[in-house]
């Protein structure tokens, strides 16, 4: 068994206006992307084996689905035209189907299918020849059953046509009300009608009320209400007193203050009204904004602010780095490597000196309580290599260039957007806090952030 996938951009084309930055293959429905859901049917059907057939780009898809491994198939992509038929397609592709059975899943449409369901047998003894349609496309056969004395035409599935933002809507508000959902979302799933993904911050005072799908990523603060019937994307932030309710939130997406989204689908700036497809841009990015997926250059201000700062605390720290440093060195205190770390989001690495001082001493003491293990970094400022306030340096290895997509907004800083809390900060609680600054950063908040990191290195207890 083998499944064929041939999706048209005529079919999809009202995702790419209403959500121009979204594969349509990757659209979200309740943080599960849609691809996923046409997989796990196929896989379910039987099928070993699934072809992606195209007029358009496959690229990000690709991407992200690779070579299939990871739902036990293997994976392969086809470009058609445009123009092709449905019988041109399966043409075009006899050799992908010519071996056994295949199903072929033609336009947007939406499967509405039970996890727990044998399907595989119920495929074997299914005829030939189209098995459902609707507006938006339909689900076909080819090759002989399995079971041919045993044929059935009982369908145990339905489909739905995704072809308008209000369809999209209501589908995935309908996956999250449904209790026993025949469907495997992502998150952790310990009660009914609620599931979070990981690193997920909560404030002591902010409301959840299920049902409600919570991504990976996400602060939600203090007096924010979530739910009911709350789809929250991944790397979402949700601030003070802010509320969402039976709306979708997708990912990379800031809720600013006292903000009231009912109803609606928060992207990026953008709030839409499902049921008419109106869309309002919010241009204050206090209420609601994008948060940046991709390291851009940093702008002259920020970086002219940041060389200024650089600058001072390196004249600061001058004299007593020309005292001490030697001094430590001489005593093995002075531990220095060099790591190659992350710049920002494009993947650029640069070679950056790690400093520790290790305990015990009161040059030690001083040494750190001055902050001095950064002395060396602050003229990687100066070169415009660095920030001076940021994200902590990521490692540059294979299994953290996954981790980047995951932080929108990084930029190596000399500190940390983290060391400018007021309390103690978890490693885990690192990337949410960056990029609530990286959300709401001005460079003149920078420099006070700045200030307030070296302040509360002074009193870090971890700090010899």
């Amino acid at each position: 068994m083998k499944t064929i996938i041939v999706i048209r951009e005529k079919d999809y084309r009202w995702v790419r206006h209403v959500f121009p930055d979204i594969h349509p293959l990757l659209l979200p429905i309740c943080n599960k992307p849609y691809i996923e859901f046409l997989i796990d049917f196929s896989v379910l059907s039987g099928s070993r084996e699934i072809r992606l057939a195209s007029d358009g780009p496959l690229g990000e898809v690709e991407a992200y689905c690779e070579n299939g491994s990871r739902w036990g198939v293997q994976t392969s992509y086809a470009s058609i035209q445009g123009t092709d038929d449905l019988e041109v397609v399966l043409e075009k592709n006899r050799h992908f189907c010519s071996d056994g059975r295949s199903l072929v899943i033609n336009g947007m449409v939406f499967i509405n299918y039970d996890q727990k369901q044998e399907y595989k047998t119920v495929f074997a003894s299914l005829p030939a020849g189209e098995l459902l349609s609707c507006s938006g496309g339909s689900l076909m056969l080819t090759g002989v059953p399995e079971n041919s004395g045993s044929i059935s035409r009982s369908c145990p599935f339905s489909i739905s046509s995704i072809d308008s933002v209000s369809l999209y809507y209501n589908l995935s508000i309908d996956i999250l009300n449904d209790a026993s959902t025949p469907y495997v979302l992502p998150g952790y799933n310990n009660e009914e009608l609620c599931h979070i993904g990981r690193n997920v911050i909560i404030g002591k005072s902010a409301e959840i009320r299920k049902p409600v799908v919570i991504g990976d990523n996400v602060q939600i603060q203090g007096g924010a209400v979530v739910g009911p019937g709350a789809v929250i994307g991944s790397n979402v932030i949700i601030d003070r007193e802010s509320s969402v309710i039976r709306s979708v939130v997708l990912a990379h997406t800031y809720i600013g203050e006292q903000l009231e989204v009912e109803d609606k689908i928060a992207a990026g700036n953008m709030l839409i009204e499902p049921e008419s497809g109106a869309s309002l841009a919010i241009e204050d990015p206090h209420l609601l904004t994008g948060i940046k997926k991709s390291g851009a250059t940093v702008p002259f201000l920020r970086y002219l602010l940041h060389t200024l700062v650089a600058l001072t605390i390196v004249v600061f720290q001058l004299i007593p780095f020309l005292l001490l440093f030697p001094v430590l060195k001489l005593q093995g205190k002075w531990k220095q490597r060099m790591q190659e770390c992350f710049a920002d989001m494009s993947g650029k690495t640069l070679k950056l000196s790690e400093t520790a001082i290790e305990t015990g001493g009161p040059i030690s003491t001083i040494a750190a309580f001055l902050s001095l293990d950064r002395f060396f970094l602050l003229f990687r400022v100066l070169a415009g290599q660095l920030a001076v306030i940021g994200s902590r340096p990521v490692p540059a290895t294979s299994e953290n260039r996954d981790l980047l997509n995951r932080m929108p907004g990084y930029r190596a800083g000399v500190f940390s957007y983290a060391e400018a809390e007021d309390w103690p900060v978890e490693a885990d609680d690192m990337a949410i806090v960056e990029r609530f600054y990286a959300a709401q950063g001005k460079p003149l908040r920078d420099i006070t952030l700045t200030m307030k990191a070296l302040f509360n290195r002074i009193h870090d207890k971890s700090l010899p």
